[in-house]
């Protein structure tokens, strides 16, 4: 069951009478719309976005909210979370005495990287050139340590967008992004390493925990991979050596067969290992993935670590109990209710794990809490640092 299909499901969290979207703005100035129903699709690899049902009785006309920035707070107290990005649809629904209907498409502050032009870097890491993506749309960057030079990367057609995800993928990373801040960062180091953000408790566990507690699972679905279909042979890379020699490099791991990966231009062994090894860290080669439902949760991101405890019989605690990686939210909300969906996965239920508790991405890069402001019409992270040249 996909993460759309569960958003269909009737079981949500009360919401008192209004959907939880508090103190919209538009261009810097107090938007007056009531907001009936709003989706929200976060997602790994994926631009932030939001269908916003709305009406007004103080706007006539939709004209002039197109490419408009938009924010607005969202989520139920305590965990009220700040959405900025821009409108880039409006579809007006009706127009009545003294009130309109209309519904809006928004999309995060990483909206203006679907623009893109060519660019080459000579003797650039992945991160740095993903970063070089970011600041020229006015965003932030954070990444994991890659220290390896790649001899040449391009951009041609692609979105920045586009361009960096491709980049990332090299490596077997993942972009995320959170509060206007592109992330380029390796889901097996998150996994690891990261720490849980916080613990998700099934129905049937409840009692187990204080009655305050609501981080509650209405339901689970795991699911794991055969272990003998071709998609988890090992892969393999041929190169030609500077004597014209032919060398093959292998993924490093128990595999008894291997499969050839040819759409690679190879400049030497270090790269070889590279493209070999980045199944590791790609996410969508992980052998566990879950669907999980539970009441309305604003705060938790694509890129966090949860803690799943079930004790429901049809699973082995030690099997799909544990850590696992958020890939993506979906949220549903409306006067009456509000859901939200997790996409989880993790490599396996014995992947190894360090016990360090949870921190911030802020944190651990050392920064303030980034924030966004308007400049010349557009997001702008304090993040940003536009001296920083995408050419070299």
């Amino acid at each position: 069951m996909s993460l759309t299909d569960l958003l269909a499901s009737p079981t949500y969290r009360a919401t008192r009478g209004r959907t939880p979207i508090f103190r919209p703005q538009m261009n810097g100035e107090d938007f007056p719309i009531t907001v009936q129903e709003a989706s929200f699709l976060l997602g790994a690899g994926q631009h932030d976005s939001a269908l916003l049902k709305c009406t007004s009785t103080e706007l006539t006309t939709t004209d002039g909210m197109l490419n408009s920035t938009i924010a607005f707070y969202w989520g139920q107290a305590p965990r009220t979370e700040l959405f900025c990005g821009y409108i880039v649809n409006v579809e007006e629904v009706e127009v009545g005495k003294g009130n309109i209907t209309f519904s809006l498409d928004v999309m995060s502050s990483t909206q203006p990287m679907q623009a893109g032009r060519p660019r080459f870097w000579r003797t650039r890491t992945v991160p740095s050139a993903v970063q070089a993506l970011a600041y020229s749309s006015a965003l932030g960057f954070h990444a994991h340590e890659s220290t390896f030079l790649w001899q040449s990367l391009c951009q041609t057609d692609e979105s920045d967008w586009t361009a960096a995800n491709l980049l990332a993928d090299r490596l077997g990373w993942t972009i995320f992004s959170r509060y206007g801040v592109v992330m380029c960062y390796d889901p097996a180091k998150l996994h690891k390493d990261q720490g849980v953000y916080t613990t998700l408790v099934s129905a049937q566990d409840q009692a187990d925990f204080d009655p305050t507690f609501d981080r509650r699972l209405i339901e689970f679905n795991p699911q794991e991979k055969s272990k003998t279909v071709p998609s988890n042979y090992g892969l393999q890379i041929a190169y030609f050596t500077d004597n014209g020699d032919v060398q093959v490099t292998r993924q490093v791991g128990t595999f008894k067969r291997y499969k050839f990966v040819t759409n690679f231009v190879v400049h030497g062994v270090e790269e070889a290992n590279i493209y070999a090894n980045s199944e590791s860290s790609r996410s969508s080669s992980w052998d566990q993935l879950a669907n999980a439902r539970m009441w309305g949760d604003s705060d938790i991101y694509p890129g966090m670590c949860v803690d799943v405890v079930t004790s429901n019989t049809r699973y082995l605690r030690q099997k799909f109990d544990g850590r696992w990686l958020v890939l993506a939210v979906g949220h549903h909300m409306d006067v009456q209710q509000f859901q939200t969906q997790l996409s989880l996965v993790r490599p396996s239920s014995t992947a190894p794990i360090t016990q360090d508790p949870y921190r911030s991405f802020w944190d651990v890069a050392g920064k303030p809490r980034p924030t966004l402001s308007i400049r010349e019409g557009a997001w702008q992270s304090s993040w940003t640092n536009p001296t920083v040249s995408d050419v070299l």
